[in-house]
C-alpha cells in the first residue's frame, strides 16, 4: 500500500513539474488573463446591459467574482489571475441565463511573461430571449422496466406506465425491453422504443452553439419533420471485454405523439415535446395543446403540479 501511495505522489509531482516546465508559474502561482465577451441574442443582435460574472480560478478569496456589464454593442472585458480557465455566467432580465467556461493556454506559446495566451480573446455568447413560455407536463423519471420480453406502454400525460403496471391509459411510448443475462459480467440488454400511431416518432438533437450553456437547452420549437418510428438502446457486457453501450445521459430528444392523420396521410392533430436525458433516466416535457410545437416551458406552470422547478 505504501508503494502505491508513494507512486501516486511521485506521479503528481512529475505531472506538476511537467506543467510548470511548459506554463511556468502561471500554473503554480497563477497567471494574468484577460478576455472579452460579445453577447448576442437568438437573432444575432447585440445585448446591452447584460450582467457578466466571471470567476478566475486561482485566488477567489482575494480576487472574488468579477462583475461587468456589456455596452450597447454587447461587449465587455474582464481581467484577473487564474491557473488556466475562467468560468462565467451571463444574464439579463427577459433572457435565459448562459453559463460556460473558457480555457486558456490552448495555443503556442501558452504563456508569455506570465500572461495566458491568447491575450484578450473575444468569446461570443448567445443569450436567448424569453419569447413565449407555456404550461407543460414536465416530469423526471429514473425507473426500471416492470417486466422483460413484453411491450410496455407509457402514458406521458399521466406520467405512468399503462395498466397493469401503472395508472396510465394511453400508450404514447412503447418500450420493449429484452435481457439475456448469463452472469453479472456477461449479458445483452436492449430497449426498443416504438410508437402506436403512424408518424408518431422521436429524433435526437445535439444542441448547436445556439444552445450551448443556455438554460433553455432546446430550440423554441420542435421540428416539423425528421421523426423516427423506432429507437434502440443497448448495453452489452463481456467478462474479458468490458461493457459497450449507446446510452448517453446528456442526450436530448424531440418527440411527436398522439398523431391523427386524414385520409391522405396528412397530420390533422399531434402533441409535441422534448426529452432531456436518456431512457429510462430522463426528464420529459409535453405541450398539451394539439399542433403546438412550442417547447419553451414556463417553470412556474408545470401541469403535474408540485413544487419542483425544472429548467425551461
Amino acid at each position: 500500500m505504501k508503494k502505491i501511495v508513494i507512486g501516486l505522489i511521485l506521479m503528481g509531482l512529475f505531472s506538476q513539474s511537467s506543467y510548470a516546465g511548459k506554463y511556468g508559474t502561471a500554473v503554480t502561482r497563477g497567471g494574468q488573463a484577460k478576455m472579452s465577451f460579445r453577447v448576442l441574442d437568438d437573432e444575432g443582435q447585440p445585448v446591452g446591459s447584460a450582467t457578466v460574472r466571471a470567476a478566475f480560478y486561482f485566488d477567489l478569496k482575494k480576487q472574488g467574482m468579477i462583475i461587468s456589464e456589456t455596452d450597447t454593442n454587447g461587449v465587455c472585458s474582464v481581467e484577473g489571475i487564474t491557473h488556466m480557465d475562467v468560468s462565467y455566467q451571463i444574464q439579463k432580465d427577459g433572457c435565459y441565463r448562459t453559463d460556460g467556461c473558457y480555457v486558456f493556454g490552448m495555443v503556442e506559446p501558452p504563456v508569455i511573461n506570465n500572461c495566458w495566451q491568447p491575450w484578450d480573446p473575444t468569446n461570443t455568447v448567445i443569450l436567448k430571449r424569453m419569447k413565449n413560455p407555456v404550461p407543460m407536463y414536465v416530469k423526471s423519471l429514473n425507473v426500471g422496466v416492470p417486466e422483460f420480453g413484453k411491450s410496455l406502454g407509457f402514458d406521458i400525460e399521466k406520467g405512468d406506465w399503462v395498466t397493469p403496471y401503472g395508472q396510465g391509459a394511453s400508450s404514447d411510448l412503447l418500450f420493449y425491453p429484452e435481457l439475456a443475462q448469463r452472469s453479472s459480467d456477461d449479458f445483452d440488454y436492449t430497449l426498443t422504443l416504438t410508437f402506436p400511431n403512424e408518424k408518431d416518432g422521436i429524433q435526437t438533437f445535439k444542441g448547436p452553439t445556439f444552445n450551448e450553456g443556455s438554460q433553455l437547452k432546446s430550440n423554441y420549437e420542435t421540428p416539423k419533420d425528421g421523426y423516427l418510428s423506432e429507437w434502440k438502446q443497448f448495453r452489452k457486457r463481456r467478462l474479458k471485454e468490458g461493457e459497450t453501450n449507446n446510452i448517453d445521459e446528456n442526450r436530448t430528444y424531440y418527440f411527436r405523439v398522439r398523431t391523427v392523420l386524414d385520409k391522405d396521410g396528412n397530420i390533422v392533430s399531434a402533441l409535441y415535446g422534448k426529452i432531456y436525458g436518456d431512457f429510462l433516466n430522463f426528464t420529459y416535457y409535453l405541450n398539451p395543446t394539439p399542433n403546438d410545437r412550442n417547447i419553451e416551458f414556463d417553470p412556474a406552470k408545470n401541469l403535474f403540479g408540485g413544487r419542483d422547478r425544472f429548467a425551461p
